[in-house]
């Protein structure tokens, strides 16, 4: 348990040897931003609503912290959740966005992170100790694996307002724009993709499987000539396809997109 000198307290379990912290601040609840929020970081109702539900359902709450295994640790945080140059862009826009509470959480312990300044991407550096040299970009982010304190701060600022809407930022820019992109750079007039449930069905493709899923997904898409029916087919054909390669979980996953009356167009 880290207790912060506001009274705070992050309590941070244990995975394969490194601390990590589950979070507590769903995407759904008093303590997230509102669907009015998405809308205002430039996504379209239908497009706010499929964000909101593949983020809720599956994602992970704002302030969780998690290890990266195939990248010596490094942090993963957020309800994407966000790892590397991202969690660092994401880090710099709540910087930009709200100086004081990034100082008060971050700011404190030595870390430092300057907006993207193109063509220069978004950096991140660590103050080193009297014994340690500053350490920056993705080696500093690997220190937060090895000093609790790092770790439990970085959930703690998951319960920041500023910082989620600096995650959502992220997302949208880093990750939705050029997916959406994809879906009709052949096809500009292509609609296969553009209701709420749809568009869940792709979010999900990239957070699950990242651009491989999302091919597969607009591959079956395109064998349909009707836009209007293309993108749900596809998902069915997606989840059958999943299924009959052993990745059961992620096909009930996306049946039960299919299927839920959340995402169901407005009447």
């Amino acid at each position: 348990m880290v207790t912060f000198p506001d009274g705070a307290r992050i309590v941070l379990g244990n995975e394969g040897g490194r601390p990590i912290h589950r979070g507590t601040v769903a995407v759904r609840g008093p303590c997230a931003p509102s669907r009015e929020d998405l809308v205002g970081l430039g996504l379209t109702e239908p497009q706010a609503r499929a964000l909101e539900f593949v983020l809720t359902w599956f994602g992970s709450p704002f302030d969780s912290v998690t290890s990266e295994p195939q990248s010596s640790g490094e942090p993963r945080w957020g309800a994407w959740p966000l790892s590397g140059p991202m969690l660092i862009t994401a880090l710099a826009h709540w910087k930009q966005r709200e100086p004081e509470a990034f100082d008060a959480r971050l700011g404190r312990l030595g870390l430092e992170a300057t907006p993207a300044q193109p063509p220069e991407p978004a950096s991140l550096r660590l103050l080193g100790s009297r014994s340690t040299a500053p350490s920056e970009g993705r080696e500093a982010l690997s220190l937060f694996a090895e000093d609790p304190r790092l770790l439990a701060a970085l959930a703690q600022a998951g319960r920041e307002r500023g910082a989620q809407l600096a995650q959502l930022e992220t997302l949208v820019t880093q990750v939705l724009r050029p997916v959406l992109a994809s879906c009709t750079q052949d096809a500009p007039g292509d609609s296969a993709f553009s209701s709420a449930r749809t568009l869940a069905l792709l979010f999900h493709a990239e957070l699950r499987f990242g651009h491989r899923g999302v091919t597969r997904l607009m591959t079956f898409a395109r064998e349909r000539p009707e836009p209007s029916v293309a993108g749900e087919q596809a998902g069915e054909r997606f989840a059958e396809d999943l299924r009959a390669t052993g990745r059961s979980r992620e096909a009930s996953e996306v049946w039960r997109i299919l299927t839920t009356p959340e995402l169901a167009d407005p009447a």
